[in-house]
């Protein structure tokens, strides 16, 4: 059944008779151009799927320039011989030198057919920088000159062509294959469609069609995990014997209760007066605790998985959309990397994989699946290409899901993963959802830290059988949740601090 049949089933079900009359009425009024209020949907984009498409080619350039192709004579100076001692009954004599400095040195042979020194002699007199062949009567240089690629870095993956330095960016040189018979180029103009090929002569430059690479100029301390501010709060001195931290966080991170809300329970439940501004502010709750528990769970959430899922959450910062970078294993289902950023690029995006890869097991290669997103593939070519130059393997595969429905064999064969990872970005939205966005980047960071702790340690996960992500031994026999954040927060304090 296609998506319309479905569509027409469901609003058979949905709506009664006069509805459907008033609906095909208001349609029909759509279709005639009377309704300018509705608008329909273009096609455009599915009759140009490659128009503004980003994409990553995943072969690095070649950071060598390629051997010299030898000269394959095209003629043969044997059968040439034998044709003309055929045809004047006499073999064609080697050149007779009237002086030895016009001798041709005997390592030189003509490019055309082949012939030896002893039939070559300079054409251009004293300056001998050319030779004619008395075989052939070709011309050919003394000494063939290369093309000129002495200020070239990289070079074309597909027909080691030299790249040229096509844009310049503040964090990245942009690399472009130039070659008009690069396979490359030839297979991605194959693939565009008939309205493409029309479009593509009005907007060339919309059409990505030609080999790019992107060398990026990220320094070691731009790709640093950002934690949390530090807070000059001892949190040993505000534990109580009713557990306050414990049950705010149990009540505020745990059951993603809003801030007035908690505050509401502690007051009237636990007859704890404390106000909804005291669940948010340092040092009774979450910035405080957040300090802590960020080198907490870098330190003990153990080797990522082989395989991990990423996506981005929208939240909002001061009215302004920022981004969760989340990455999931896909067997221990815990979170092995975060990162929140006002932007969605390849930095931020490779300061995600970075934690990825480096907790990674005995340095393995782990595989990685993420959406249609360009700067996913950038960054995995960026932390591959670090690796190569310290002669390590590369740390990352990938393969991207595009779309919402499975329209190629990589859609439909890494699809669960990336719902896996889809799932937890639904969970993130309900424990954010009741602060009604940020009013700054480190508050967003915060609330992402104690989301974190909770799920890789204290959230029950029903694809496990009820087990938590990441086992701590120390939190098996605390029943109560709040007791097991309270334990939590001990271990977290228990850390040595960083120099």
């Amino acid at each position: 059944m296609s998506r319309i049949e479905k569509l027409a089933v469901w609003i058979c079900r949905k709506l009664l008779r006069v509805e459907i009359k008033f609906l095909v009425a208001v349609l029909t009024e759509v279709l005639a151009g009377r309704r300018r209020d509705i608008t329909i949907r273009d096609d455009f984009r599915r009759n140009h799927p490659h128009y503004r498409q980003f994409i990553v080619d995943p072969n690095p350039p070649r950071t060598a320039p390629p051997p010299p192709k030898p000269a394959v004579p095209s003629l043969d100076w044997r059968k040439l011989c034998a044709d003309y001692e055929a045809k004047h009954g006499k073999p064609l004599r080697p050149v007779k030198r009237q002086a030895t400095a016009t001798v041709v040195p005997a390592d030189h042979t003509c490019h055309h057919c082949g012939a030896p020194s002893s039939y070559l002699y300079f054409n251009d007199g004293k300056r001998r920088s050319q030779l004619r062949c008395k075989v052939c009567g070709c011309l050919c240089p003394v000494q063939r000159r290369l093309r000129q690629t002495k200020r070239a870095k990289h070079w074309c993956y597909y027909c080691d062509a030299a790249l040229y330095r096509w844009k310049v960016q503040p964090d990245a040189t942009l690399y472009k294959c130039g070659n008009d018979l690069c396979p490359a180029y030839l297979s991605a103009l194959a693939q565009l469609s008939p309205a493409e090929r029309k479009l593509r002569k009005q907007r060339p430059s919309q059409f990505s069609v030609r080999y790019i690479y992107r060398e990026h100029h990220f320094r070691t301390d731009q790709l640093q995990l950002p934690s949390p501010q530090t807070t000059r709060v001892d949190l040993g001195r505000i534990h109580s014997p009713d557990n306050v931290v414990g049950l705010v966080l149990t009540f505020h991170i745990s059951f993603a209760l809003s801030s007035r809300m908690t505050a509401r329970v502690l007051r009237e439940v636990f007859q704890i007066p404390l106000s909804y501004q005291t669940v948010l502010n340092p040092p009774e709750a979450d910035q405080a605790v957040a300090s802590y528990l960020h080198r907490f769970n870098l330190a003990h959430k153990g080797p990522s998985d082989t395989l991990c899922a990423g996506d981005e959450v929208y939240i909002k910062i001061n009215g302004q959309w920022a981004y969760t970078f989340l990455f999931i294993g896909a067997e221990s289902h815990k979170i092995t990397s975060y990162h929140v950023a006002p932007q969605r690029d390849t930095r931020n995006a490779t300061i995600a994989m970075n934690e990825v890869a480096r907790s990674a097991p005995n340095q393995h290669t782990t595989h990685l699946v993420f959406d249609g997103l360009g700067a996913y593939p950038a960054a995995v070519h960026f932390l591959n290409a670090q690796r190569r130059k310290n002669r390590l393997p590369p740390a990352f595969t990938f393969n991207q899901v595009f779309g919402l429905e499975n329209l190629d064999d990589q859609s439909s064969q890494w699809r669960p993963f990336k719902q896996l990872i889809e799932r937890l970005n639904r969970t993130y939205r309900f424990h954010t959802r009741s602060a009604c966005g940020f009013d700054s980047l480190n508050g967003a960071l915060v609330l992402t830290v104690l989301f974190v702790a909770y799920y890789n340690f204290l959230r029950p996960h029903s694809s496990l059988d009820g087990d938590v992500p990441v086992y701590l031994d120390q939190l098996y026999n605390i029943p109560t949740l709040q007791g097991r954040w309270c334990k939590l927060l001990d271990l977290a304090l228990a850390l040595p601090q960083a120099a």
